[in-house]
């Protein structure tokens, strides 16, 4: 079995980080190296926290002047954006779902965001049951994103796939990985869909956000 997962792994293809054209001037105050924990009954404020994280100018931004753009390949373009001589690095973000990628990318508008679908079927899914290939897509864009922003939703199906004890080593490991990366994690996730217990061990380690601050 363990041969198997290996093998599985190594087809994946790499989660290559890519950066967002700049087409929200709203960002979100998320410490780079925390882990942070959304309690709402549908991911919504967790995907509106990704998406202007991703897509917004840095919070030390050095140029006030910079202006919202929808375009594509901001490298070859000749419009005189002052984001272009900016000494930080705006966030990468890698979003793990329980909806279609497709759905994502047309309700929040990411054009360039690497989003995989946790199902058994389609292109650009992983495998709910298979929590190795997730650690290890997850692990690679930590390594090679210099300002990463992982979302994942649907922990409460990957419970129901692997039991909660896999998936909290699981957790446990995604959770290292930021901060040794100075990474930002969100974790959506549903309180009347999970056990009292195994809820208060998935909050231990995390930051709350408020789903009722805007």
């Amino acid at each position: 079995m363990i041969k198997i997962l290996s093998r599985l792994i190594q087809k994946k293809p790499e989660v290559i980080p890519a950066t967002e054209p700049l087409n929200s001037v709203d960002y979100h105050e998320l410490n780079r190296g925390n882990c942070y924990l959304v309690k709402e009954p549908k991911p919504k404020l967790s995907f509106e926290v990704f998406a202007a994280t991703i897509k917004g100018k840095c919070p030390d931004c050095d140029h006030p002047e910079a202006f919202p753009c929808e375009s594509i390949g901001c490298e070859e373009c000749t419009l005189a954006c002052p984001c272009k001589a900016c000494r930080h690095t705006r966030a990468q973000g890698l979003c793990i779902t329980m909806r279609s990628p497709e759905t994502i990318r047309d309700e929040y508008f990411l054009q360039t965001t690497p989003i995989f679908w946790i199902s058994k079927h389609g292109a650009d899914s992983i495998c709910p049951t298979c929590l190795e290939m997730a650690a290890n897509m997850i692990y690679g864009f930590l390594k090679r994103s210099k300002n990463p922003v992982v979302l994942l939703d649907g922990l409460e199906y990957l419970i129901v796939a692997n039991g909660f004890a896999s998936t909290l080593k699981f957790l446990r490991d995604v959770q290292e990985w930021v901060v040794l990366q100075e990474a930002i994690f969100v974790l959506p996730i549903s309180p009347v869909a999970i056990e009292k217990r195994a809820l208060a061990l998935i909050e231990r380690d995390m930051l709350e956000l408020d789903v009722q601050k805007p």
